[in-house]
Parts: structure tokens; sequence; C-alpha cells
């Protein structure tokens, strides 16, 4: 059941329910040459942009200030001009001539309700913003608690992407997105699709297509047979291994490209036996990731060293990697107290015995859990390994023991390498680890201050030499993406970290 907009609501009255229902048949028809029909693996949940607005960000109905530009950097959005005044407040230039999708102008008084919801959420309870204030027609200034040079990174995310105020109710949610994009909303299926219609006032380069359906399809083969049938014109997230069966069919093109996101393992620190970091460094030795590149991926994406993928951020250390090594695996184990008693290993009387958690809403996950299980058998450990809920995961990882869990995220989802601190900050961290490093910390925090360039690489670089010594996390392979589209489609080019699938350039 289609839910009613604004603007169907007033058609029926003005038209009658028959009026409607032609509206709607013409609003479906996935023949009609100027509708685009996208396929992805992620639900539309919600219109309001603090809940779900990375989505509706993607499909280009919400534009942030700033956006990330085709090298993994800050780049003008819907500010033109950003820089610090000083070390906390940091001032944005709005752009002229732009208006939301209602009409009303982008100033700085129609942008502040938004900004100010953005930034009072818990989703950005870590940026610490102190006053977001309007203080010229087209200027907005964000004071900081602490200086906090990422700042304009935090200033790409789909949740900070304005709306008219009109969109605004009185209790402080959000009606509609009401947008700048080059698409503008047109309905939502709660869960399920989103229809949006090109955006006749664009300030830039407006779309070429004139209806976007997206389309929330969980199952990677639903999306790809709703592909190879026509039902789709681009299928995102699909198999390694569907790769080769779009390269066959000449009416498909299948493109694929590297990503900043990684799978690797969090180790409980708190608790045997990876409370000790000889074991973990004999499972970083025990893990063949050649294997799992080659075997599971299809080649495609790459083994992992340290958090960031060198080919694709500037941001990555030299590190030194873990290599495979049974025999070394099998010394540190010794080392660490664990001595060879058949197949598998004891230590007082305790069997050597671990279990691995992970999820399958990334679908190869649990089948890297049962290659890492077999692996680790090779130098006796026993291993056990639980699907379950990633929520669940997560509870139970916060609030009790656990061994490892096998994991997988972005590590640049915005584009500043303070995105370490989600990972291995003392107190910041969402991860689970229970790492702690007052070393550690004071790099990520001298690294927030300062925006001299250098410094902040020689910070985050002495950050993952650290943890790739202390091994709280093990970064295990990266990422490459597939997506499919049909042969005809021209002008799309992918996004490294998918900010925007930018669909108003393809014809």
């Amino acid at each position: 059941m289609y839910k009613f907009t604004r603007r169907q609501a007033l058609f029926a009255t003005a038209a009658g329910i028959s009026g409607l229902g032609g509206y709607w048949l013409r609003g479906n028809e996935s023949n009609d040459e100027d509708t685009f029909r996208v396929g992805s693996p992620w639900t539309p949940d919600s219109i309001d942009p603090v809940t779900n607005g990375w989505l509706w960000r993607r499909i280009n109905v919400l534009e942030p200030l700033l956006t990330v530009d085709y090298d993994a950097t800050v780049s003008p959005g819907l500010a033109t001009d950003w820089h610090m005044v000083n070390d906390r407040t940091w001032e944005f230039t709005l752009r002229e001539g732009v208006t939301f999708h209602d009409g009303t102008d982008v100033t700085a008084e129609t942008v502040l309700p938004s900004l100010t919801r953005a930034f009072d959420s818990s989703s950005m309870a870590a940026v610490p913003v102190d006053a977001v204030e309007a203080t010229a027609d087209r200027t907005i200034t964000i004071q900081t608690a602490v200086p906090f040079s990422p700042l304009p990174a935090h200033c790409t995310r789909g949740i900070t992407c304005p709306v008219s105020p009109a969109a605004i109710d009185d209790d402080g949610s959000v009606n509609e997105p009401i947008g700048t994009g080059p698409f503008q909303f047109e309905n939502w299926e709660a869960g399920s699709t989103i229809t949006a219609t090109a955006n006749p006032d664009y300030y830039g380069s407006g779309a070429h297509i004139d209806t976007l359906i997206y389309e929330g399809i969980t199952d990677d083969q639903t999306r790809r047979l709703k592909l190879e049938n026509r039902e789709l014109d681009m299928a995102r997230i699909l198999p390694n291994k569907a790769a080769d069966t779009l390269a066959s069919d000449p009416d498909l093109t299948a493109h694929t490209y590297k990503i900043p996101r990684a799978r690797y393992l969090v180790f409980d620190l708190d608790s045997a036996p990876f409370s000790d970091r000889k074991v973990r460094r004999a499972v970083m030795h025990a893990i063949d990731r050649d294997h799992i590149v080659e075997s599971l991926l299809n080649g495609l994406g790459s083994k992992a060293v340290g958090p960031f993928p060198a080919d694709v951020t500037e941001w990555a250390a030299e590190l030194e990697p873990y290599e495979h090594s049974l025999e070394k695996a099998r010394s540190l184990l010794a080392e660490a107290g664990w001595e060879a008693d058949g197949d598998s290993r004891i230590r007082d009387g305790e069997e050597l015995s671990v279990s691995i958690w992970t999820y399958n809403t990334r679908p190869l996950l649990p089948i890297i859990a049962e290659v890492i299980q077999t692996q680790l058998q090779a130098v006796g450990f026993d291993v056990d390994i639980s699907v379950m809920e990633s929520s669940t995961i997560k509870e139970q990882a916060k609030n009790g023991e656990f061994d490892t869990v096998l994991w997988s995220s972005s590590v640049l989802w915005y584009p500043d390498p303070d995105r370490l601190s989600d990972f291995v900050h003392s107190e910041t961290a969402t991860m689970f680890s229970g790492y702690e490093n007052e070393t550690v910390d004071q790099h990520l925090e001298a690294a927030r201050r300062t925006a001299d360039r250098d410094e902040r690489f020689e910070r985050y670089a002495a950050v993952q030499r650290r943890i790739q010594r202390d091994l709280p996390l093990g970064w295990l392979t990266y990422y490459a993406n597939v997506i499919g589209t049909r042969a005809d489609v021209e002008g799309y080019q992918p996004h490294p970290i998918e900010s925007c699938y930018h669909l108003e350039d393809v014809t």
C-alpha cells in the first residue's frame, strides 16, 4: 500500500479516486524509458534525515553543507566556503541562488533548524558542537566545545542535510524530506520503495532522468535476478561471484571498485585467552587472508594490513603485516603456555576453546568465519561459531565476556581518519574490545586539535602502528563492491565512499 504524499492527497481531492488510480499506474510504470530503477540492500525506514539521512543523501534528494569528492576528500556542497575562525569556531558560507524543493530560499535562518536537530541528536553525540548560529544571511557559525578539526568531514554526513523549515513539525518531527537535491521527493512506501522526480529548479546540472525509483531489496540474489529480468536498471552490492556472470551478459555491465570498508576480528581483551597478546598474534599468523580473498571473494578486494586501504585513501600508514605462518602461530601459542595435546592445546588442564560471533546481513561473514575456524583448528584452537543479530552481538559484547567477533564496517564513512576514535579510543570507541591505551588516546585527541595536516598524519600513523602491535582488532580483508547495470546505462561513476550514488548523471 502506498503512503499518500501531500502532493498526491491534493491531486486526489481535485481529480477523485479514479484519477488517482491512473496517476499511480503511470508512476509505477517500470518500462517508462525516463524512469530509472535502482535496487539496494538497505530499506527506506524513515523520512527523517536524523534517522535515514544517509539514504536520502545517497539518492540525492537531500544535500549536506559539504560533500565528498571522488578522491574521498571534503568538497563544497550547499556551502561553497568554510574556514576556521579560531580553534573552536568555524564559519560556513552558503551557496547563492539555492531553494528547497518547496521554493523556500536556502539561507542561514532556513538551514539552522535542521543543523540544530542534527547536532543535538544522539547520533552526533561524539561531535563536540556547543552552538550552531545564523550569524549573517548566508553564514552559519558552528562553535565546538574543544578544538575539533574533523568538523567539516562530519558536515558531509546525511544526518546533517537541511530540510525546509516547513518539513519540521511543531513537535520537532520531519513530515517530508523537502531537500535541495537534483531529485525531489514524490512518495515513499515504508521499508520498501522511494520514488523521486527530477528537480526542474536545481541550481547545478540537473538530472537526466525524469523519475528515480529506489527499492530496498535485502536479498542479493533477488537483486541480481531483478536486474537480469530488466526489473531494475541498477543492482547494488551484488555477490563478488556475480561479476563474471554479469560480464558474460551483453545486455549488462559489471562495475567493480574498491571501497574503504574492512572485515576484521574484534578481540575481547578483558578475558582469556585473547587477553594475551601472544594468542591474538597467533590468530593473525594462522589466518591465510590470501586464501580468503581468492577462494571466497573471487579475487575482488584485498587482504587488509591496517584499518585504511592504501589504494583508496592517503591516510594509510606503512605497517608491518602479519604474514601467514603456522609455525609462528604454534610457537606463539607455546610461549603463551598453550601446549599441544593431540590436535588441540591445553594449559593448566583447560582446553584452548574459543567462539567466533558474527552476523549474516553481510552474507559472506558466516562463510569466512567457517574458513577461519578451519585455519585456527590447524594450530590447535577448538572453535565454535555463533551467528546472531548484529544488535544482539553489540549488546552482549558490551555487557559481558566474549572471545572474538567477526565484524565489518566502513573505515571512512565520513572522510577523516578521526574515524579511528570509533575503533580504539578508550572512552569514545563504539567497538567493544575493551582496549585502553593512554598514548593512543593522546594521539587521537591531539590530532583533533590541530589543523596541520602533516602533524595529523603522523599522529594517526602512530595510532595505526600501535594498534597493529597491540591487536585489539585483527584486520582481515578490504572490500570491493560489485554493481550491476544495464549495458546501455551511461554516465555512472562509482563513488569511493558511496556517500552519494550521483544518479543525476545517469542516462
